[in-house]
């Protein structure tokens, strides 16, 4: 079970008095989403492993700085993606409510009046489970079936995860939605980058034609995101001008920007452990910023 509580227990009624005061000022930040929600690094055997170095334990301090800060609660869990936050099942995550979602609803409702933000992050493990062989590693194969039927999972779970996070949340408290990057631009650095792409006519493509593919991708699965968070009158974080995705240029290491990029905040071009889409901890810095930007405007 991922869910936190807290409670106060006395024995005599002043100190319950005392502790029920103080937590009455208690305003909690909710982070919900996959790996990145938990700061997700490989560890030395390339195994995604939460930390506490996240792009949500940063945004967690800053707002700590202002009084009266907050208590983070994480709920995240690295592997979910749309389907499995809604329903449940993902390996590894667990909880009592039957799901992530269900289990934000209820900390939401028991906590409405001490929220003080909320962010999720979904959606990125839609896009990274069709570049994975059937051992998990990440390929530059891209199955474009499996693409076409993550779409409509996305499309299908979006509207779903918008509206009752809000009605959860009620309409005063503040949720944050970060929308996904294109770490598969690390393709780029692979030996089989050239090599025949899953494809209905299975013709050579070359680099540039595999990241225009999955920056399509990414652009579907966010926009779908972003017009159900909109609808809801959640805000969007979007990390994608960060990472300059579309920008091709070569740069002063040679490598086009937006792989540059992908290499300066993910473990993607890591040769001791990863390749893994993850965000480093350049990364999580980038993506809190973007999120702090949103929150001060």
């Amino acid at each position: 079970m991922r869910r936190f509580s807290w409670t106060c227990a006395a024995a005599v009624a002043l100190l319950a008095s005392a502790c029920s005061s103080v937590d009455a000022e208690t305003q909690y930040y909710l982070s919900l989403g996959d790996g990145l929600a938990v700061g997700a690094q490989p560890d030395e055997s390339g195994t995604p492993a939460e930390t506490e170095k996240g792009y949500t334990d940063l945004v967690a301090a800053t707002l700590s700085d202002e009084p009266p800060g907050v208590e983070h609660v994480k709920l995240g869990c690295v592997g979910e993606d749309t389907a499995t936050f809604v329903d449940g099942g993902a390996e590894g995550c667990d909880y009592e409510e039957g799901s992530q979602l269900a289990a934000a609803e209820a900390f939401l409702e028991e906590n409405r009046d001490r929220v003080r933000l909320v962010t999720v992050n979904i959606g990125g493990e839609n896009l990274f489970a069709c570049a994975r062989g059937e051992d998990g590693a990440l390929t530059t194969a891209i199955d474009r079936e499996c693409v076409g039927k993550s779409l409509e999972q996305v499309a299908q779970d979006a509207p779903v995860i918008a509206q009752r996070l809000r009605a959860a949340a009620g309409e005063d408290v503040e949720i944050v939605a970060v929308t996904s990057y294109n770490p598969l631009l690390a393709m780029y650095l692979a030996e089989e980058v050239t090599a025949v792409v899953a494809a209905e006519d299975d013709d050579e493509r070359t680099y540039q034609d595999t990241a225009n593919y999955t920056n399509g991708m990414l652009a579907a699965i966010n926009g779908t995101l972003t017009d159900a968070y909109n609808a809801e009158g959640i805000t969007v974080a979007n990390p994608v001008p960060r990472f300059d995705v579309e920008n091709f240029e070569e740069g002063e290491d040679g490598l086009p920007t937006n792989v540059h990029h992908v290499c300066q905040h993910t473990w993607m071009c890591d040769t001791e452990r990863g390749p893994d889409v993850h965000l480093n901890e350049a990364g999580a810095q980038a993506v809190a910023a973007v999120v702090e930007e949103v929150l001060r405007d």
